[in-house]
């Protein structure tokens, strides 16, 4: 025995409809939040940091640059402790690190830990080539 197509219809179409109610207050009610202005997202996201250089033979010149920014002034006795703010730290930080040492200085490490406020540190140790060196270290956190 077939059923009547009218009436099947209007069962196939009530079935929808009873899906689509909680199915739309599923996915339709959600509040849209205005957009965070850059500003306001650097302030957010900046935070306050150590960097702490260590090295067995002191260089002639040191560079340590975040964005840019230059934060070794003089090369003095290690461990050389520098305060600074790093923007978006739980993003990951690109550190570039510059080196040389007198003439007859053999191959050295210099380590570079890097301390962000609420986070924990990183360390990361290069050794010089020659007299010389040059890296870009970067350190990444996950919360």
């Amino acid at each position: 025995m077939r059923g009547f197509p009218p009436i099947q219809i209007f069962l196939l179409c009530l079935a929808f409809i009873a899906l689509a109610v909680p199915l739309s207050h599923l996915t339709g009610t959600s509040t849209q939040d205005k957009p965070a202005t850059k500003a306001e997202k650097k302030a957010e996201k900046s935070s306050g940091a150590r960097l702490r250089v260590r090295y067995a033979h002191r260089p002639a010149t040191l560079s340590v640059k975040i964005a840019d920014k230059e934060l070794v002034g003089e090369v003095t006795a290690s461990p050389l402790e520098i305060k600074t703010t790093l923007l978006a730290a739980d993003e990951g930080v690109d550190v570039f690190l510059a080196a040389t040492w007198p003439e007859g200085t053999p191959d050295t490490a210099l380590t570079l830990e890097v301390e962000p406020d609420g986070l924990e540190s990183r360390t990361e140790t290069r050794w010089s080539s020659g007299a010389a060196l040059d890296e870009v270290l970067s350190f990444v956190w996950t919360r």
